[in-house]
């Protein structure tokens, strides 16, 4: 059943704020997720037990055939959304809306986004931080890092000139933003705009800050002996004796995810080899991807693929990984993270 916003979920106070069904939801942990329906998504949480009923908060339009991406802020009251909403000669722009989940409010932030980009919450959640792509007077490219406050004020944190991409990944212990900056020497790691860091000649993905802001976790796309993607973490204050292998140099992993503990990272690995004539139904089927730990770290929430490698991936689907086993999240196809009442 979905406990829906026209439904129950839209009450009025003494001509207060409305309230959706979540804000007086049971105490738990919450996966805030997304179904699309084509020309609009439906952003949904999920109790973290099982037959947990979703409860809808509300539906963003969009253009047709695009997703939304999103992140749920450190307080777990708001997910900001870059929403693919506008075109120009052909090409999708994204405005950052952000949504609170206790009121099913929506509020338009900013507009002319990329719509690939992740966005970053301010470790206090009162502000966004995105990007946009950039050039000089005389025409040089690159990427300006952003900061959006919840009244619309944008104001510029960095520049990067000449460079491809620019992933906020997250903030270190003394509130300075780091970020991985792809460009055609490869990836290297960036705080407050000035590189500390290189992490490889390739391009990486998958970057995931452990929660003391100490170590970086990613994916290196390495092309020196075919596609590989290679798991790796660094120690940022370079303590840790550099970026070193996560795994051994032949295994394969996509997602990463920290445990609220930060003891090590959970990389997604690509399941091993069978050898000829094995039976491949000896054991389930498929594997996972992570995304991110619930807030207690009890649950862990996956893209589980049902195919037998990353070459040959199969079919998706959003799960909840926890001791009690596995729940899946049928239907819903993003998640934007976790939210705690």
């Amino acid at each position: 059943m979905l406990l829906g916003v026209a439904s129950v979920a839209l009450l009025a106070q003494s001509g207060g704020p409305p309230r959706t069904a979540f804000a007086g939801a049971a105490s738990g942990q919450y996966a805030v997720v997304a179904k699309n329906t084509g020309a609009a998504t439906v952003v949904t949480v999920v109790g973290a037990t099982s037959n947990a009923a979703p409860i809808e908060i509300a539906t963003i339009p969009h253009l047709h055939g695009f997703s939304l991406r999103g992140a749920v802020s450190p307080t777990g009251r708001h997910v900001a959304l870059l929403t693919p909403d506008s075109a120009i000669a052909g090409r999708p722009f994204a405005a950052l809306i952000t949504l609170d989940l206790e009121t099913g409010l929506s509020r338009r932030l900013a507009e002319g986004l990329e719509p690939l980009q992740d966005v970053l919450w301010t470790p206090d959640a009162t502000a966004v931080v995105i990007t946009r792509s950039v050039r000089t007077a005389d025409g040089e490219p690159g990427v300006a890092v952003a900061r959006v406050g919840f009244d619309g004020t944008e104001s510029v944190l960095e520049t990067h000139l000449g460079a491809g991409v620019v992933a906020p990944v997250g903030f270190d212990a003394q509130g300075r933003l780091l970020a991985v900056r792809i460009d055609g020497r490869g990836s290297t790691l960036t705080r407050d705009g000035a590189e500390i860091l290189w992490l490889s000649t390739h391009v990486t993905r998958d970057w995931a800050l452990s929660p003391d802001g100490a170590r970086l976790a990613f994916v290196e796309v390495n092309l020196w002996e075919g596609l590989r993607y290679l798991p790796h973490v660094v120690s940022i204050e370079g303590d840790g004796g550099g970026v070193t292998a996560a795994a051994s140099p032949t295994e394969q992993a996509l997602g990463v995810a920290w445990s609220p503990s930060g003891d090590a990272p959970s990389f997604g690995s690509e399941p091993p080899a069978l050898p000829p004539g094995s039976v491949s139904a000896q054991g389930p089927a498929g594997f996972d991807v992570p995304l991110a730990y619930s807030r207690d770290g009890a649950a862990l929430a996956v893209h589980h693929w049902s195919g037998y490698s990353f070459d040959e991936p199969g079919a998706p689907r959003l799960e909840i990984v926890s001791g009690s086993g596995r729940q899946s999240l049928d239907g819903f196809s993003r998640f934007f993270g976790w939210s705690a009442r």
